[in-house]
């Protein structure tokens, strides 16, 4: 998060980074600004900053900010949803990829001394001529159509929302979630974290797919219904997924699907890159920036807040706290 830094202390005079999340209640006491990456705002550490204006999200989803909290209190939640969604995109493709042909069973197999594997074990699946479903159609959703579009791929889609510019822009059909279970060879989950996402692929959704079907989950872990994915994968109903989020995370050691061996696992990296890194700092900033100074951050999850009487006003450029 250096450029980002680099901009917040030429324009205020105390940028806090705090290390540990758990001192982050002590030090946000005299706090305008707070800018999150992992640790969850709570309505105590909201409570507890009596100066704040703002919390930032370094990242796409909010469901680790209290907002309601917030809102009451008159704090803006901004986040940063643009700057990751070709790095999260990418990682989804290489996912896909990765699966279809084998490449991890590949590289054990040289490392092992299986040099014939590649004769009937490693023998993969072309992504040509694949039925993609995409469930929810935002950015990344939208970012990785495209992507797929140069594969051949037959796009279809599901949001709550239907999106018919993006329809045309991106040759890509509306489906129900049930036809689009029914229907995909592989499935990418694309949606935040909300009541209405919640467990969206369950046991019932799981036994609609293809047995010869693919997962890829890039969204949030609470989409799924964990056991009943570990149920579809060990008795092969499904034949294989890619998950990069988890609920709750880290996943604890014990959790049965890190012995599967038809599971992609990764610690919530998908959007990890220098490049996205580097431009969701700066926007974090600027969206620092623009609540400190009056001015309504690019991507708000409460607006509301900016209708309501204000606190009275103090000074905005002696203090910003931030932990990542």
């Amino acid at each position: 998060m250096d450029s980002g830094q680099e901009i917040l202390r030429k324009h205020f005079k105390q940028v806090k980074l705090v290390a540990d999340p758990e001192e982050l209640l002590e030090e946000v006491s005299d706090a305008h600004a707070i800018v999150t990456r992992l640790k969850a705002i709570d309505h105590e550490l909201i409570e507890s900053a009596s100066l704040l204006k703002i919390i930032v999200r370094h990242g796409v989803g909010t469901d680790k900010i209290d907002i309601a909290s917030a809102t009451e209190h008159g704090v803006l939640v901004a986040y940063t949803p643009e700057s990751l969604s070709t790095s999260v995109a990418e990682y989804t493709v290489g996912t896909i990829i990765s699966l279809l042909r084998l490449i991890r069973e590949a590289d054990r197999s040289v490392r092992s001394g299986n040099w014939n594997a590649r004769q009937h074990e490693l023998i993969g699946t072309e992504l040509s001529g694949k039925t993609i479903g995409i469930v929810g159609l935002g950015r990344i959703g939208s970012e990785v159509a495209k992507r797929l579009n140069s594969f051949e791929t037959n796009l279809i889609y599901y949001d709550l929302v239907r999106q018919p510019q993006r329809e045309k822009k991106l040759t890509i059909k509306y489906f129900s979630l049930n036809s689009l279970l029914k229907r995909s060879d592989i499935v990418c989950l694309h949606v935040p974290a909300t009541a209405d996402t919640m467990h969206m692929i369950g046991e019932n959704e799981l036994a609609s797919m293809r047995p010869a079907a693919l997962l890829i989950n890039m969204s949030r872990g609470s989409v799924i219904e964990e056991k009943a994915l570990v149920d579809a994968l060990s008795t092969n109903r499904l034949r294989g997924a890619a998950l990069d989020v988890f609920d709750p995370e880290p996943p604890l050691l014990t959790n049965p699907l890190l012995q599967l061996s038809n599971v992609l696992l990764s610690p919530h990296m998908s959007g990890h890159t220098k490049e996205a890194l580097s431009r969701t700092s700066v926007e974090v900033a600027d969206a620092v920036i623009a609540g400190l100074s009056g001015k309504r951050p690019r991507h708000l999850s409460n607006p509301e807040v900016l209708t309501r009487p204000t606190k009275p006003q103090r000074k905005t450029n002696s203090s910003c706290d931030c932990t990542l």
